[in-house]
């Protein structure tokens, strides 16, 4: 069982918890499934209610837990899918990358989004606290995102990620923020704080 969260008008929430969800009310939209011809309605939830801050700290709504079988889970990138309605091409990559969430690897979608294929029955459904009643393994998913790729650079180029701070640093200078002094034949560059005195020294990349 996975143990999803969803977001519900504290207006039906009596509801929710009485009857349950049910796909036919509660569906976010009709897609195909890869791997199958069929279109099916899915229902919308989320692998952390961190992942929507404005929802969790809106007080006409209410989080609760969800328990889905796996096999009635699929997890896919939400970014694509928002980018997509204006490219068809970024569409496609959404549905390609659509997959089992007992396949899926936390942190490998920024924005990542569950789709629940069927109907969430009451006795599956647990209005949750301020604590949220479980622990959450990670603070929301964007974050683990951006870590994961940081650890992906550091392993890719063993450097502490100087060459993601050089980056960084040359962005700043093309737009005033820092000027730079460097020292090629040490292979070093300072960037100063073009505001206060602070100033990096990092390799040049």
């Amino acid at each position: 069982m996975a143990d999803l969260y969803f977001f519900v008008s504290k207006r039906k929430i009596e509801d929710v918890v009485d009857c349950g969800l049910k796909l036919s009310e509660w569906y976010d939209r009709e897609i195909t499934i890869p791997g199958t011809s069929e279109i099916r309605k899915v229902l919308k939830a989320l692998l952390n209610p961190r992942d929507d801050i404005k929802m969790l700290k809106d007080t006409n709504y209410q989080c609760i837990r969800l328990q889905v079988e796996l096999e009635y889970c699929r997890v896919a990138d939400a970014t694509l899918y928002h980018m997509g309605q204006e490219n068809s091409g970024i569409m496609e990559q959404y549905y390609k990358n659509i997959i089992p969430l007992k396949e899926y690897c936390f942190g490998t979608f920024r924005e990542p989004e569950v789709l629940v294929l069927a109907s969430v029955l009451p006795e599956y459904i647990k209005v949750t606290g301020a604590a949220l009643d479980i622990p959450l393994l990670y603070e929301n998913s964007e974050k683990l995102y951006l870590e994961n790729l940081m650890e992906k650079q550091e392993e890719l180029h063993k450097d502490s990620g100087n060459h993601l701070l050089y980056a960084f640093f040359t962005y700043l200078e093309t737009k005033g923020k820092v000027t730079r002094f460097e020292d090629k034949d040490k292979n070093n560059v300072v960037f100063f704080n073009t505001d206060s005195e602070e100033y990096i020294v990092l390799r040049i990349s």
